[in-house]
């Protein structure tokens, strides 16, 4: 009895205490008992989250790799194709980092992105789009009323799954100008625009896809070298850069990622040096820039002179295994002769 009665005391002045220091508290931060009362409570409010490791960040980098396509493998595969795998050996501390970074990402993206079919990421778009736009709207608005500026603004759900309703907002007589110069009303170009993103195919994990950057890259370094030679239909070649395009066009390609191989961006084999070239593409760090007339003319002195000196300043191609080889013309089969 006396054991259970000095426990009660202990209790009740431990409660005393906590009652005193809760109300200094709020006194203190100026917020309410019920609030204080809930992060206190029940529930653990603060909690440490667990580290991600860096195996678990190497299994997530190779399963966005090979599950890209149809097939799909299995996590003992995965397993065996870290650990037998040559390319995610040896790593540097920045090239692991980017790794632990893309599986951090991939968890946020998880717990608090929007998903497809999600109730509760409709809501988010709905919210954005609604409410949180609206600000943005009325800025825009204000702006266009006196500095006079015009803008259009367009929000379409990104894949065929998503339970997402598209909208659009135009400044002053904006909508005009579709009509006028397109030849189709903000309706219809927000329609097409609409089925354009849904043709894409990408949900969030095909997004992040390593053949999605491949495609993303070429494009991009596709489309500027044709903007900057202002020459339609014009092939990247890797292989012989110095030659066909930098002593042909005067052009070059100025911020490539170290880290990361100058090659065809379709032999690139992991996502995160994949992802880290085509974040420089997009945020413009990594750009196609003209030479001016004595750089490239300096540009073809040294490429002549190397030449000169029997290095080679291109990737000779792969000889054929049939070389020197005569192939005769097989005779018609019928009796008909080609006309």
């Amino acid at each position: 009895v006396m054991k259970k009665a000095l426990l009660d005391k202990a209790v009740q002045e431990y409660l005393t205490q906590q009652a005193l220091k809760l109300e200094e508290i709020v006194l203190r931060h100026n917020v309410m008992v019920e609030y204080l009362k809930g992060i206190v409570g029940g529930q653990t409010h603060y909690h440490s989250s667990q580290k991600v490791q860096q195996h678990n960040a190497l299994l997530h980098a190779k399963a966005l790799e090979v599950n890209a396509g149809i097939s799909k493998y299995l996590l003992k595969e995965i397993q065996q194709m870290v650990k037998e795998g040559k390319q995610l050996q040896n790593l540097t501390q920045e090239e692991m980092d980017q790794y632990i970074t893309a599986l951090n990402d991939h968890h946020n993206t998880k717990v608090h992105g929007v998903q497809a079919n999600n109730v509760a990421a409709a809501q988010d778009i709905y919210q954005c789009t609604y409410r949180d736009c609206l600000t943005t709207i009325t800025t825009l608005r204000g702006l266009c009323n006196c500095t006079g500026i015009y803008a259009t603004l367009l929000v379409m759900q990104g894949h065929i799954n998503n339970s997402i309703q598209s909208t659009w907002n135009t400044m002053d007589n904006s909508a005009e100008f579709w009509e006028d110069v397109f030849g189709h009303q903000i309706v219809d170009v927000a329609h097409q625009y609409e089925q354009w993103a849904c043709t894409q195919n990408q949900n969030l994990i095909e997004h992040d896809s390593l053949g999605n950057l491949h495609k993303q890259i070429t494009k991009a370094i596709s489309s500027g070298l044709e903007r900057i030679t202002n020459k339609k239909h014009i092939v990247m070649n890797y292989h012989s850069y110095e030659t066909v395009i930098v002593e042909t066009y005067g052009v070059h390609l100025v911020g490539w990622p170290n880290g990361v191989k100058f090659t065809n961006p379709s032999t690139i084999g992991t996502v995160g040096e994949a992802q880290k070239l085509c974040d420089a593409l997009h945020s413009g760090s990594c750009f196609w820039k003209k030479l001016s007339k004595n750089k490239l003319e300096l540009f073809i002195t040294e490429l002549n002179t190397c030449h000169a000196a029997g290095k080679a300043v291109w990737k000779p191609r792969k000889k054929c295994s049939d070389a020197g080889v005569s192939w005769k013309c097989k005779a018609p089969t019928s009796g008909k002769e080609n006309i």
